[in-house]
C-alpha cells in the first residue's frame, strides 16, 4: 500500500489499539481538539456535549479504534466503521489528530493501521469523508491512492484493500499482542483530567 509518512523517529509515542477502558482518554482527546480540528473531523463545529455523546456510542459499538499516545496521553485517533453487509464489505475510516501533533505523520501511520485492520477483516473498500476545504485529508488519502470524488462541498475518497494473505493475519495478531502489551504497561500511568 502506499503511503506517505514522516519519518517515525521524529516520534516518541506509541501506536496501538484502543479498548472499552480507554475511553476516558479518547473523551478528553476529542475535548482538546481545537475548533478548526473539530470542523475538519466532523464536518461542522460541535459541542463538548455532541463529543461525550459521540465517545460513549463510539466505544459501545463496533468500530476498530487506533490511537497514538505520548507521555501516556492519547493524541491521535483512527476510527474504522464498519458499513453494514453490503457486498463487497466496506468501512468507513475517519481521523482526529489534536493540532500540536499534526504533519509529523501520525495521520499516515493511524491510516496505515486502519488499512491493515480492514484487509484482516475481509473489508474491501474504505471510504473517508472531508469537506472539500480539508487539504490535510485530502492529501493523506491521496498518499494512498485514494480514488477522490468532490460532492457538492465534500470529498469522498475511496480505497481498496487488498485481499488477506497468511502474512495479513500474522501482523494483525502480532499487533494485537503488542497492543496489549502497550496498554498493560500504560496502565500504571494515570490519565490527567485536563489536557
Amino acid at each position: 500500500m502506499p503511503h506517505r509518512s514522516k519519518p517515525a523517529h521524529t516520534l516518541v509515542g506509541s501506536y496501538r489499539r484502543l479498548r472499552r477502558s480507554d475511553e476516558g482518554a479518547y473523551r478528553l482527546h476529542l475535548l482538546r481538539l481545537d475548533p478548526q480540528t473539530r470542523r475538519g473531523r466532523f464536518g461542522l463545529g460541535v459541542s463538548d456535549h455532541f463529543l461525550e455523546t459521540y465517545t460513549s456510542r463510539v466505544m459501545a459499538g463496533d468500530a476498530i479504534l487506533y490511537g497514538y499516545f505520548e507521555d501516556g496521553v492519547l493524541r491521535a485517533v483512527s476510527e474504522l466503521h464498519p458499513l453494514g453487509t453490503a457486498s463487497p464489505a466496506s468501512a468507513e475510516a475517519a481521523f482526529s489528530v489534536e493540532g500540536g501533533w499534526q504533519g509529523r505523520g501520525i495521520g499516515s501511520a493511524l491510516m496505515e493501521r486502519s488499512l491493515s485492520a480492514a484487509c484482516a477483516r475481509s473489508i474491501g473498500r474504505v471510504i473517508v469523508t472531508c469537506q472539500a476545504s480539508n487539504r490535510t485529508m485530502r492529501r493523506l488519502a491521496a498518499g494512498f491512492s485514494a480514488e477522490l470524488e468532490i460532492v457538492g462541498d465534500e470529498v469522498v475518497g475511496q480505497l481498496a484493500t487488498p485481499r488477506a494473505t497468511a502474512f495479513t493475519y500474522a501482523r494483525e495478531a502480532i499487533d494485537e499482542g503488542y497492543d496489549i502489551f502497550s496498554a498493560m504497561l500504560e496502565a500504571g500511568r494515570p490519565y490527567p483530567v485536563r489536557g
